[in-house]
């Protein structure tokens, strides 16, 4: 019988602390949540060159750098996989690897980022958009932050910690502005106070015609087998084109959809690439003559469940574009680089405006 009233404590003591760890980090985290504006004005920093657009063709390159920690050997724990924190050694050479990647690609007008970590525990505190700013000495560049928590408590022994990553911008030519613009979707309380404040990057270009080039930014919802998020998500990005588009404007938006593409099929990928599909970009979600154009070959990004594996990991496409009509698609590729820097490979577009 003293045997069991013993269990018994230990059983009780064991769930009061984890109650009032549990009360402890709510509390902590509803003290401390981003909230930002809908709008935001975003500081443009750098050095690109502070003209009008006076040419025709242009190139962008859109990339998640997986913060510099999901390369060919890591997997993740909000995938299903084990790890939480990569290595300083994987840290290093993940970093070198993607800074190394935008360096050679220094000559591209327009490049937009998502996953940019910015002193977050999993990646030793780094500033990557200091890093990456100084690898590409020669543009202009923005930043807004996507994922702010002070501390994330999950998994219960390896806590994530804190994370500060965001979306960055940058282009030859300095922007004549560049807004944030927050998603109206979030995971309910007290989940999202641990979860990321999805959103996009809006960039203006003026052009010689007196019209504007609108680069847009983003980096849609994950995690959310429903797609409910998703749903909130695209109806915004979707008006804010159109709105600009009416207004004469040249709309490129590109980025991480967490979706597949409309008419997406996985027979027409690479062989050696295990391919999945899951939710897609409603066909006619976007009026006729606008354009969803993606490299149907190449995979964009891959299951982070396990390590990278060629032929047994699954991968898909949900990196790409969408252009207004009044845009043209001149030749958009997958640079592959066989998921070794990042668990998504970087998408180039050279494009025209009509």
């Amino acid at each position: 019988m003293k045997i069991l009233k013993k269990i018994f404590r230990v059983i009780l003591l064991i769930v009061l602390i984890c109650t009032l760890y549990l009360g402890v980090v709510i509390y902590y985290g509803t003290a401390n949540d981003y909230q930002p504006e809908d709008k935001v004005q975003l500081e443009i920093l750098g050095n690109g060159n502070n003209q009008v657009l006076e040419k025709d063709t242009f190139n962008i390159l859109s990339w998640n750098i997986g913060f510099c920690g999901l390369g060919a050997e890591m997997d993740f724990f909000y995938d299903g996989g084990e790890m939480v924190h990569p290595t300083d050694e994987l840290v290093k050479k993940y970093t070198e690897g993607v800074t190394g990647f935008l360096s050679a690609n220094d000559s591209i007008d327009f490049i937009i980022l998502q996953e940019v970590d910015k002193n977050s525990a999993r990646t030793g505190k780094q500033n990557e958009i200091e890093i990456i700013a100084e690898v590409l000495p020669g543009l202009a560049y923005t930043y807004a932050n996507n994922y702010n928590v002070k501390f994330v408590p999950v998994p219960f022994t390896n806590p994530l910690g804190k994370v500060q990553a965001g979306q960055m911008n940058l282009s030859k030519i300095q922007p004549i502005e560049s807004i944030r613009y927050a998603f109206h979707s979030s995971y309910a309380w007290p989940k999202r106070l641990f979860m990321l404040d999805r959103c996009f990057i809006l960039s203006r270009f003026n052009l010689g015609n007196g019209k504007q080039l609108v680069v847009l930014n983003t980096h849609n919802s994950a995690y959310d087998a429903g797609g409910e998020l998703r749903d909130a998500e695209m109806p915004l990005i979707k008006e804010i084109m159109l709105d600009e588009y009416e207004k004469g404007n040249y709309m490129v938006a590109g980025g991480d959809w967490n979706q597949n593409p409309p008419g997406f099929n996985p027979g027409l990928v690479d062989k050696k690439y295990s391919v999945k599909v899951q939710e897609k970009i409603k066909e006619g979600f976007f009026p006729k003559g606008w354009n969803i154009v993606y490299d149907k070959f190449l995979p964009t990004n891959r299951d982070i469940e396990t390590p990278f594996a060629e032929g047994e990991t699954l991968t898909t496409i949900i990196d790409y574009y969408i252009l207004s009509p009044n845009v043209e698609a001149l030749k958009v590729n997958v640079i592959p680089q066989d998921f070794t820097f990042s668990d998504h490979e970087a998408v180039f577009l050279k494009f025209a405006l009509k």
